[in-house]
């Protein structure tokens, strides 16, 4: 029986390549039955495969037992003489600060911690002792949070440098292992509680689902390889169509062309928007279907509107929608600003240089205009706009609200805001990149030309 389970982990490591010769496998211990399953299948694997292996272990201080659980892992790394790593962090006051549940913020702890030690040993990669188990709950949860397909994929058994070797092994298997080979572990209390979502499952909505079908969990599971296969087809239908629509992609969002959005069934549009998302947050395990279908409401609505949710904003413009994260600290609004003639200065993203020119030449593109300097007042002046803005556009004969000035050239109200005008006292006499001003153009009466220019900043 130890051979079989041990052959079971072995096989789901190679057949998934989950290690390789000479890797560095950092193995997030608690102190738990899963956990200490996994050090030992990985003790008997290690000679043969040809890997080290690091305990890691963090101490939550949530729990009375929290010293038992390291020592525990401790005497297991000297039994093995096995590096061991630990460090103690208050899960209860983590979730508080950053107004998380104690489950989110243990997990973000453990992986912060996990990913500093790494820095001390390369080729390494993170194991945690997620069960066959854990996949149902994992799987379950998620349906009756209303998931999309792809969040019935659950858990990969590897995600980058995080490797699922026992993955494939249940819970009890894992029990009886220990038990009949008298290996210590450490019981935690609070999973016998019905306190936490997962507990709620494990302890009473599961059991009774399994007196209909004592396969229940591995019917989960099933369901969540089928889905995986299926994905995996379509997804890469949706690649091709996502990589031709995509007009601009950074790091924090990503743009598609607006008719070509439009076009598409709204079955695939919701697949656009879930694979934006993976690629912006590199998880969507938290957008449901009616997160979906709130974004898509979007296309309903007027040119310049946005929806939210959570850290994520979808924004339709004149010619295209645009996913992105709101960065918490965005840049303050600049206050005005002096320049004159033969200053050079930064205002937002821009630079901003006047010169005295002794002709009107030819102008390249929309960062250069030319001005009556004489119809000027020095200093000149820089701001972003203001609520009741008015100017006189060249060749339009009478004045204009700003704001109908941008509408009527389409532009899009994220961009109106980080557009820099051009003021002689209180007139603007440029909307830079834009339109100057009938007031103060050159005419043939100029005698003395002053030119703007205004550029990206490197």
């Amino acid at each position: 029986m130890k051979m079989t389970i041990i052959n079971k982990v072995r096989e789901t490591i190679r057949e998934n390549k989950l290690i390789e010769k000479g890797d560095n496998i950092i193995v997030g211990a608690s102190g738990g039955p899963d956990s200490q399953f996994l050090i030992y299948a990985l003790v008997e694997l290690r000679k043969e495969m040809d890997f080290t292996i690091v305990l890691a272990h963090l101490n939550h201080l949530h729990r009375k037992e929290a010293d038992f659980d390291e020592s525990l892992v401790e005497d297991t790394a000297k039994k093995f003489g096995l590096d061991f790593r630990k460090k103690a962090a208050s899960m209860d006051d983590y979730a508080k600060k950053y107004g998380l549940s104690s489950e989110d913020a243990g997990r973000r702890l453990r992986y912060e911690f996990f990913r500093g030690i790494q820095k001390d040993y390369p080729k390494s990669k993170i194991a945690v002792a997620h069960n066959l188990d854990d996949q149902a709950e994992t799987v379950l949860m998620r349906i009756i949070r209303g998931t999309g397909v792809e969040g019935l994929r659950a858990m990969d058994y590897r995600n980058n440098d995080i490797i699922r070797p026992i993955l494939d092994i249940k819970k009890a298997k894992i029990l009886e292992y220990l038990d009949r080979e008298k290996i210590p572990y450490a019981i935690d209390k609070t999973n016998f509680t019905a306190d936490y979502t997962r507990n709620k499952l494990r302890l009473e909505i599961i059991p009774e689902i399994e007196m209909i079908n004592p396969n229940f969990k591995e019917s989960l599971v099933n369901l969540s390889e089928i889905a995986t296969n299926e994905i995996s087809i379509s997804d890469s239908y949706i690649k091709n169509i996502y990589e031709d629509i995509i007009i601009q992609r950074k790091s924090d969002s990503i743009s598609f062309d607006k008719v070509g959005f439009e076009n598409k069934d709204k079955a695939i549009q919701a697949r656009l928007i879930r694979r934006a998302i993976g690629e912006i947050k590199k998880e969507v395990r938290d957008i449901s279907k009616d997160n979906i279908d709130n974004f898509l409401s979007l296309i309903d609505l007027a040119n310049g509107k946005s929806i939210i949710k959570d850290d994520l904003l979808f924004l339709k413009s004149y010619k295209f929608y645009r996913l992105g994260l709101i960065k918490e600290d965005s840049q303050a609004i600049e206050d005005e600003i002096s320049i004159d003639i033969g200053d050079e200065i930064s205002f937002g993203d821009k630079r901003i240089k006047i010169s005295s020119v002794s002709d009107f030449q030819k102008k390249h593109g929309k960062n250069i205009e030319y001005f009556d300097r004489d119809k000027l007042t020095f200093p000149l002046s820089v701001r972003f706009r203001k609520n009741g803005d008015k100017f006189r556009p060249i060749g339009l004969g009478h004045s204009k609200k700003l704001k109908d000035f941008f509408i009527d050239m389409k532009v899009d109200k994220e961009k109106r805001e980080k557009i820099p005008l051009i003021l002689s006292e209180n007139d603007i006499i440029w909307v830079t990149s834009f339109r100057s001003s009938e007031d103060y153009k050159v005419d043939p009466s100029t005698k003395n030309i002053m030119k703007i220019e205004v550029y990206d900043e490197d």
